[in-house]
């Protein structure tokens, strides 16, 4: 017995192309949904810090100065810095509020007789926030010293400072 069937369908080269331009347009959908979720993550808070300065070391009592700026849509609390050894922790968050540009911070260090940086004395003038320190780093100048602020999130932001006198 032989049936004649008259049934047709699409050839095998036009169901291949539709086959890759269904993928193509499923890998576009993931490459949009994937550049849009990076996007979205680099308008997170960020800071962006630059040292000024680290000077007085001579004189009993350095200053060091930073600039710091805010370009993302939200607040961000300093909660401490570290000057190479010395690592130090503020009592309250130290606020830098959206949109920030080039905000001057400046950290006062006590320099002792035999010089080292204080663990003791470090304030930050101008503010009711109390910094307690530990560690012991030489205090000496021309000497290059790297540091990070760290925010209440955990990230740090790297600086590097030369002393002076």
């Amino acid at each position: 017995m032989k049936t004649n069937m008259n049934r047709k369908g699409i050839s095998n080269v036009v169901a291949t192309i539709i086959l890759i331009a269904v993928a193509i347009a499923l890998a576009v959908a993931v490459a949009v949904w994937v550049f849009g979720l990076a996007g979205s993550a680099s308008k997170t808070a960020s800071l962006q810090v630059q040292a000024v300065g680290l000077s007085g070391i001579g004189k009993g009592t350095a200053n060091l100065v930073l600039l710091v700026s805010n370009p993302s849509s939200s607040g961000i609390g300093i909660n401490g810095f570290t000057l190479g050894s010395l690592s130090c922790v503020f009592s309250s968050p130290l606020q830098v509020p959206a949109g920030t540009q080039g905000e001057q911070i400046t950290i006062t260090l006590q320099v002792t007789n035999s010089g080292y940086f204080a663990t003791n004395g470090v304030s930050i003038p101008g503010s009711s926030i109390t910094v307690t320190c530990s560690g012991n780093q030489t205090a000496a100048v021309g000497i290059q010293y790297s540091g990070y602020l760290t925010t209440v999130s955990g990230q740090t932001y790297p600086f590097t400072v030369t002393a002076t006198s």
